[in-house]
């Protein structure tokens, strides 16, 4: 396995799409959600920490981060698509409740 690689899994949802709690939203809303097409762990996209790759997806993901209060020192981020954009999310964004 490679060394920078974070998870040896794949995410549960990988593949699958799930949705995201908007930023004024909390768990259990039952407004529409926006919907995150989860590629994988972001580390097992990369081949390496998140951190360490150099991408807009990241950029934008700290960014908006550091923004919201989310945490950027650890490694619950997932690669996936939005509106058929790749973008970073942290798994703090995804509604659990409508899975």
């Amino acid at each position: 396995m490679n060394r920078g690689i974070v998870h040896a899994e794949p995410h549960p949802y990988a593949g699958e799409t799930v949705p995201l709690l908007s930023k004024d939203s909390r768990v259990g809303d039952t407004g529409p959600a926006a919907m995150f097409r989860v590629t994988d762990w972001a580390d097992r996209v990369y081949g390496k920490p998140w951190r360490l790759q150099k991408s807009i997806a990241v950029t934008v993901y700290a960014h908006r981060a550091t923004q919201l209060g989310l945490p950027i020192t650890d490694d619950n981020i997932l690669h996936g698509r939005l509106l058929g954009v790749p973008i970073l999310i942290h798994t703090r964004e995804i509604d659990w409740s409508r899975l």
